[in-house]
């Protein structure tokens, strides 16, 4: 079985609401075998506890792909082509959210991202708007690759 390589990305920072700066840690790369199990870890330094953090994934090639949510309240929401394929959690106490992919394929290749929620309106829009590095936005679930 060929090792494939799960290129894992998040944003150095992203903007805060009162233009403080958050910062994202998180390993540069991570290799597993298909059918193994994929364990990640964001680290952030403001709580997670205030926030609602958001998961996806750029296949190469393709736009960016949802993958779902964590509220600070601890809610999840899992969109519907991974419900029961991966889990969020969170240590609270280390301002950490956790990433787990059950049953690994090749398909599954491509480049993760941890972002965090901005609660700010966009008046084009009612809603919340997270914008990431390269100006996507993720507006109700649903990502907008042009602004």
């Amino acid at each position: 079985m060929r090792s494939f390589c799960i290129v894992l990305l998040v944003l150095i920072s992203v903007s805060y609401v009162l233009s403080q700066t958050v910062t994202l840690e998180q390993p540069g790369s991570t290799v597993v075998k298909p059918s193994q199990t994929l364990k990640t870890t964001c680290k952030v330094s403001v709580s997670v506890t205030i926030h609602t953090w958001h998961w996806a994934r750029q296949k190469t090639g393709s736009g960016l792909e949802y993958i779902g949510y964590i509220t600070g309240s601890g809610g999840i929401n899992y969109a519907s082509t991974f419900q029961g394929k991966v889990t969020f959690t969170r240590e609270t106490s280390k301002n950490e959210l956790y990433f787990e992919m059950s049953n690994m394929r090749n398909e599954d290749s491509g480049i993760y991202y941890c972002v965090k929620q901005d609660a700010h309106s966009d008046n084009r829009k009612s809603g919340l708007v997270i914008k990431t590095h390269n100006k996507t936005e993720i507006r109700d679930g649903k990502i907008n690759s042009a602004l």
